[in-house]
């Protein structure tokens, strides 16, 4: 019974996140996260353009998980890149040498094509559980807010270390349900033959990044979303009030933000 919820919560994501990039088409929805919004007596947020301060929330999601190494000169790979705003912020900014983006949702990919238009990063459809890549491709991998709707964390794991080059970076980050979910992955990254360099619950900090968020998210929503279907995707948006919300700020749920590397 287990593999069958596993397999109908993979099928079912399959189906949500093409419909979403079709009614994103139009718009500007080029993040799929929560947010972060760090505590200012203690971190300097990131100096943005103005043509990104609209994303700032979902922004500094992306650059807390990111900055944990140095990524100048760096071949870098995002796994489940989505609309591709993680990637393209991650590209301008952060200076990688060369950024592969993949998500196997095919109008994601389309839509970022169309989008982003960045040196040195490019995007195709890939999947996590197989990625299409030879051992030792890359320094560093980047998954943010994805690997929830894996139905195999293991095997994306096992992968993320075979891309990996000796002494490369996972940079990672992540929701899970306490307290088996959460021990469960403890455990998947305990044996994924990587070493934990950090690891971090920033629950808080993601609350007032969906804090900052919701009003924004509320009017896509009115905006593109049909009527029945606004409940679930107020949901899927994590703005204030959702059940996420309510999960993250009850101490359900908690946001963790990894960092690991492979062993020379």
């Amino acid at each position: 019974m287990p593999k069958l919820s596993t397999r109908l919560a993979d099928f079912l994501w399959k189906l949500w996140y093409p419909f979403l990039t079709r009614l994103s088409t139009q718009s500007a929805v080029v993040f799929l996260n929560y947010g972060y919004a760090g505590d200012p007596s203690t971190e300097t947020p990131p100096t943005l353009q103005a043509q990104d301060e609209p994303d700032r929330p979902c922004i500094q999601l992306y650059h807390r998980v990111a900055t944990a190494i140095d990524l100048r000169g760096l071949d870098l790979l995002e796994v489940s890149c989505g609309h591709g705003g993680g990637a393209s912020y991650v590209s301008r900014y952060l200076a990688p040498k060369s950024m592969r983006a993949i998500d196997r949702n095919a109008r994601a990919i389309a839509l970022c094509n169309r989008r982003h238009h960045v040196a040195g990063l490019t995007f195709s459809v890939g999947n996590a559980l197989a990625l299409d890549f030879p051992d030792a491709s890359f320094d560093a991998v980047l998954n943010v807010e994805a690997s929830h709707c894996y139905p195999d964390v293991p095997r994306f794991l096992a992968e993320v270390r075979r891309v990996l080059r000796p002494g490369g970076h996972f940079l990672y980050a992540d929701f899970r349900d306490l307290p088996q979910p959460r021990a469960a992955l403890a455990d998947h990254l305990q044996s994924s033959g990587m070493e934990i360099i950090s690891c971090e619950e920033i629950t808080p900090n993601v609350l007032r990044g969906m804090d900052l968020n919701t009003e924004k998210y509320l009017a896509l929503i009115r905006k593109l979303v049909p009527k029945p279907l606004q409940k679930p995707a107020r949901d899927f948006a994590g703005v204030k009030g959702s059940t996420i919300y309510k999960a993250l700020e009850s101490g359900q749920t908690v946001y963790l933000c990894y960092h690991l590397r492979k062993r020379p």
